[in-house]
């Protein structure tokens, strides 16, 4: 297979694997794929970090028109033994240096909170945001923070559901922070942009890890 090559500074095209049904739109996909990391260098450069993503975050791309097919290759890549049946709402993956995919079609079928304007191309950024916070961390990811954060993150870096939710209340808020278990990726956004405004990106990703790291955050929150 192809190596990946750069088309301009930290955006590169890489090998694309399509299902015959999908193959007659190989130029859109390639182009998304394209966009999505434009949206990655913009959001990296505006916070000083655009030196690492000057390379390639995937070595290969794959899209899927099954969910079931989409979660067999998820799991070979993962090294999970034994099949495995994700989330009817995970679409996409980023693993090993593969960028995996359910089709636009499907991502608006199984998860319809998730379309918006560009949605499917925020969906392949917003997995490349993970890569890019890993990159910030040094390649530690027990350093990215708990659950709401480093999809939080995903999603601001990604741009997605913006402006579109009404501001949490502290309550709610209170909620997402201590809660166990998964919510909606929705709330995750909402929550980081709230604290986003009171300290910088920069700063939360540097405290996320640390045991006190809630406190921090409300310390910030009641400023």
């Amino acid at each position: 297979m192809e190596e990946p090559y750069a088309v301009e500074e930290g955006v590169f095209k890489a090998p694309l694997i399509l299902p015959e049904s999908l193959e007659h739109r190989r130029s859109w996909f390639e182009s998304v794929m394209i966009r999505a990391q434009r949206r990655i260098i913009g959001f990296a450069e505006r916070h000083s970090w655009k030196n690492l993503t000057l390379k390639s975050f995937f070595d290969h791309a794959e899209i899927y028109d099954t969910k079931k097919g989409f979660d067999r290759a998820l799991t070979m890549v993962s090294g999970i033994a034994g099949p495995v049946e994700f989330p009817i709402t995970y679409s996409a993956a980023l693993e090993n240096r593969v960028l995996m995919a359910v089709s636009p079609e499907l991502y608006a079928q199984n998860y319809p909170e998730g379309v918006e304007r560009n949605s499917y191309e925020k969906l392949l950024a917003h997995e490349m945001a993970h890569r890019l916070h890993i990159r910030i961390l040094g390649g530690n990811e027990n350093a990215m923070g708990p659950t709401w954060f480093f999809e939080g993150f995903a999603i601001y870096a990604a741009d997605q559901f913006a402006g579109i939710s009404p501001r949490p209340n502290s309550t709610e808020i209170q909620s997402i922070i201590t809660g166990a278990g998964r919510m909606s990726y929705r709330k995750y956004g909402d929550v980081f942009r709230c604290f986003a405004q009171k300290a910088s990106v920069k700063e939360m990703v540097e405290h996320a890890a640390e045991e006190d790291f809630l406190t921090w955050l409300r310390n910030i929150k009641e400023e």
